[in-house]
């Protein structure tokens, strides 16, 4: 068995070179694998989807919005925007587009549970317009 510490995981990451925020392996496998991942002030992850398995996130502190569209031809349709805080969980499931921005002074660190190829090869970034 392995332990991992979200500090220490998170202190001994680079930024993902898609998005630009800290996101850390902690646990897990291929068909799923907790991250953690950490926005500073005024950084997002930008819209993007999967297209297979799900996404769950739980927001362990800070300040953030999330955004899910839909893809419409060619055009990006956003359908709902919501705050999330300290406590808050939810799930993204396939073909959903979705962004996360914060938007606190702080740090926004969440927990997700995904996918590994949700990193990799199964992410599909959308231009907005």
């Amino acid at each position: 068995m392995k332990i991992s510490n979200i500090d220490q995981a998170l202190n001994n990451v680079g930024l993902d070179k898609n998005v630009g925020v800290r996101l850390a392996l902690l646990t897990g496998d291929g068909d799923m694998s907790v991250v953690a991942i950490e926005l500073k002030k005024n950084q997002h992850i930008p819209s993007h989807y999967h297209k297979k398995g799900i996404e769950t996130y739980f927001i362990l502190f800070g300040e953030g919005i999330v955004s899910l569209g839909k893809v419409d031809g060619k055009r990006l349709v956003w359908e709902y925007e919501e705050k999330v805080t300290s406590g808050d969980s939810f799930t993204i499931h396939p073909n959903e587009v979705h962004k996360f921005e914060n938007i606190s002074e702080q740090n926004l660190r969440i927990i997700a549970t995904t996918p590994l190829s949700h990193i990799g090869e199964d992410r599909f970034f959308v231009q907005e317009n």
